[in-house]
């Protein structure tokens, strides 16, 4: 990976339900002011912003979606990111939806009352046509197909965070970026698979082989 660089600005890629909420928390106080931006998407696309030397942006990016990161900052060259395990990612923004439909707001992807196994099915479809969007290869600069997984994290990434080490992973970041230790709330969580779920592992594990191979790049690359 590459060494960071203060005097650039960096971009902070928030894979959905990989601890992206408590990766802001933090991000605040390393980058406080307007100097931390936040790229997240409400009822219109987020404009760019114009970064500065130092700046930090941080949010939700999908090329499969109009909102890449290659499409919003084509100049940018240093990015962190976090992952974790695919299946209990998956899983995790399922229990989300529903709970945010349970709070009141409207879920397109939950309009038909999807099952968890045929909202599986569904996403296996798409992988199979290569038009799943919510694959986090879609997450990355540049699109599947565009750049080698691994020249991307090589070339492009300052720091690959694990979401199942956070702790650990929060404090090498603070010692790659300069910044002070602080101490990491677990914010915004949801349920891991529990014994109704899990039986659906294999079949995810058999059908999104790019997650997993997205996963294993950054476990590889996990300092230690």
């Amino acid at each position: 990976m590459r060494p960071y660089d203060p005097q650039s600005p960096l971009v902070s890629i928030h894979i959905p339900k990989a601890g992206g909420t408590t990766l802001q928390h933090i991000l605040q106080h390393w980058f406080p002011g307007d100097r931390l931006r936040l790229h997240y998407r409400t009822d219109d696309m987020p404009e760019p912003f114009h970064l500065r030397a130092g700046d930090c942006v941080h949010g939700h990016f999908n090329g499969a979606r109009g909102f890449g990161v290659s499409q919003y900052y084509p100049k940018a060259s240093q990015f962190i990111a976090f992952m974790r395990d695919p299946f209990e990612r998956f899983v995790s923004h399922w229990f989300f939806m529903h709970r945010k439909k349970n709070n009141g707001e409207r879920i397109p992807e939950l309009e038909t009352k999807p099952s968890f196994e045929s909202w599986l099915h569904a996403r296996a479809e798409e992988q199979r046509t290569g038009t799943n969007s919510y694959s986090p290869v879609w997450f990355l600069p540049h699109p599947p197909g565009a750049a080698p997984l691994a020249r991307q994290l090589d070339e492009s990434f300052v720091f690959l965070g694990l979401t199942e080490r956070l702790n650990e992973s929060v404090a090498l970041l603070a010692n790659i970026l300069g910044k002070p230790p602080v101490s990491v709330p677990h914010l915004n969580a949801t349920p891991s698979p529990g014994d109704r779920l899990v039986r659906w592992r294999g079949y995810y594990e058999s059908n999104f082989a790019d997650e997993y191979e997205l996963y294993r790049m950054f476990t590889d690359r996990f300092p230690g």
